[in-house]
Parts: C-alpha cells; sequence; structure tokens
C-alpha cells in the first residue's frame, strides 16, 4: 500500500500536499510504527544537533497552550472572523521557551463536531512543510477522525514557525488535536 499521494495544492501556494491516511486504513501496528519512527528521527536529529546522547532528551506529550500558544491547555478553539482563508493556529520559534526544544508533528485527530476546517498548513522558517487535507478523515463517520502522515515535520528550535487552519465556518468550534510530541534535553519542563 502506497503511503503518500501528492495532490495539487490550494491557492498555488507552491507545496505539494501530503495526504493524510486515515487510521482506519492502516494495518494494525502501522500507526504505532508511524508514531515511532517520527520519534526516532527527532531524537536523532536533535542529539546531533545538540551535541548530547539520546538518553539525555526526553520525549513528552504537547501542551497546547504552554507549547505552542493556544489559548487553552486543551485543543480547544473558536474558528476567527473570516472564512475562506488561513487563520494562524501557532506561530513561534523566536522565544526563550522554544530553545533546545525540538516538536515533532505526523498527525491530526480532529474532534469537531462538523467540518469547520478543511486544511492544515505547516510552515517552517521560509518553506511550507505540509498541507493536510482533513475532509478524507470525515468519509466515514465510524471511529475517530485521525489522520497519520507517512512523514514527520520537524520544527528545531529557535526557527520561526506557523501553524495554520483553513477556515470554512468562522466563529465555529475547532478541536484539531496536533498528533505529535516534543523532544527536549531531560530537566528542561520535566526531570526524572
Amino acid at each position: 500500500m502506497a503511503l503518500e499521494q501528492h495532490l495539487a495544492s490550494p491557492a498555488g501556494s507552491g507545496a505539494a500536499e501530503t495526504q493524510l491516511i486515515p487510521i482506519q486504513e492502516l494495518s494494525t501496528g502501522q500507526p504505532a510504527s508511524i508514531r515511532n519512527g517520527a520519534i526516532k528521527a527527532v531524537v536523532a536529529k536533535a542529539a546531533v544537533e545538540l551535541k548530547i546522547a539520546p538518553d539525555k532528551l526526553l520525549v513528552r506529550a504537547i501542551r497546547p497552550k504552554s507549547d505552542l500558544d493556544y489559548t487553552y491547555e486543551t485543543w480547544y478553539e473558536v474558528t476567527g472572523a473570516s472564512s475562506a482563508t488561513f487563520e494562524t493556529m501557532s506561530a513561534g520559534g523566536t522565544g526563550s521557551k522554544d530553545k533546545d526544544r525540538y516538536i515533532g508533528i505526523y498527525g491530526i485527530q480532529d474532534e469537531s463536531s462538523s467540518i469547520n476546517c478543511t486544511l492544515v498548513r505547516i510552515k517552517v522558517g521560509n518553506s511550507i512543510k505540509a498541507i493536510w487535507n482533513l475532509q478524507d478523515l470525515y468519509n466515514d463517520n465510524e471511529g475517530p477522525r485521525i489522520g497519520l502522515s507517512p512523514s514527520v515535520v520537524i520544527i528545531p528550535p529557535s526557527i520561526t514557525y506557523t501553524i495554520e487552519r483553513y477556515v470554512e465556518n468562522t466563529s465555529s468550534p475547532a478541536q484539531i488535536v496536533l498528533k505529535g510530541f516534543i523532544v527536549e534535553r531531560i530537566g528542561k519542563t520535566y526531570s526524572p
């Protein structure tokens, strides 16, 4: 089974769109394999760039407000007042909290009650790293609306980044959970 399809990108963004794979289409063990491969790739990159042993790094869950400047420490937000446009969910990479911290994102879980956002776009530095189409996650109302990407988006420390959603319905609930993790030095946020 091919794990990746490339589609034309919306609004002439110049980037290829990576199709998320609905979790229902993955065989037993594939979601864990994608997650573990993403963690391995980010830990390896962090260890090399920070010049420390991998066992001196901690892998932890993303905290929406503390790590990504969401409104709340949950993934719940409300879309803005403009439709048919990308709006920022998270932007960062210049604050002191970003130092020595790597973010890995390998998928989406949409817990919204209806389709309020159809795309998620992730920019790192000056390039678009992913445009994920969420509409395919709604084709089957059975089971969770989770999509995984065969490649992880890595956001290194102190590099500007923007995570955006394409808004269909204004002022509507948006509960888009980023499937990902933080890799940082042990003791930075949590100590053993």
